[in-house]
């Protein structure tokens, strides 16, 4: 009898473990933008910095994801299926950005594809392996390249910069 209410217990408390992360970002989604950015405009390279977008950012606003593309993404960073080694160096050039219903910003997801190591704020995204196809073929349905160096991140930025007004924070 014992044994069997541990197990329910250990059941009980595996489920509420799995609810709790699956609340991430801990606010209700009014829309997700995804993003291109330099990484090297900067010192640091998150997305994110003090409230404001990384000033490397080449498609300035984002581009906005629609409903099923926002569901596909949570899946992606949720999934445990896939597995890829992140190497040492982290230059991310991608991400999303989750806002809330007065627009402000409130949480992201950056990640590098040629190293394969993401990063998200707030904590408490699952330290699992994102499924980095989806994520792909997200970015591809809405035009955003993924490029193979990181100089081509900059020269993008660059021609941007060149032919594009920047928007001011």
């Amino acid at each position: 009898m014992a044994r069997k209410l541990s197990l329910l217990l250990f059941v009980a408390v595996l489920s509420f473990v799995h609810a709790d992360e699956k609340k991430w970002p801990y606010k209700d989604i009014s829309e997700v933008r995804a993003f291109i950015y330099d990484d090297t405009q900067e010192q640091q390279s998150s997305l994110l910095l003090n409230g404001r977008l990384h000033k490397g950012v080449i498609n300035d606003g984002g581009v906005k994801l629609n409903k099923t593309q926002q569901d596909r993404l949570l899946k992606a960073l949720f999934t445990t299926e896939k597995v890829h080694r992140g190497a040492k160096c982290y230059e991310p050039h991608h991400g999303f950005v989750f806002y809330d219903s007065d627009g402000k910003m409130f949480a992201h997801v950056e990640l590098c594809f040629q190293c394969g190591n993401v990063a998200s704020s707030p904590e408490g995204l699952p330290k699992v392996e994102w499924d980095w196809k989806m994520i792909s073929d997200i970015l591809k349905e809405l035009d955003i390249p993924i490029l193979h160096k990181n100089e081509e991140y900059t020269a993008l930025f660059k021609r941007k910069s060149k032919t594009e007004p920047r928007r001011l924070e």
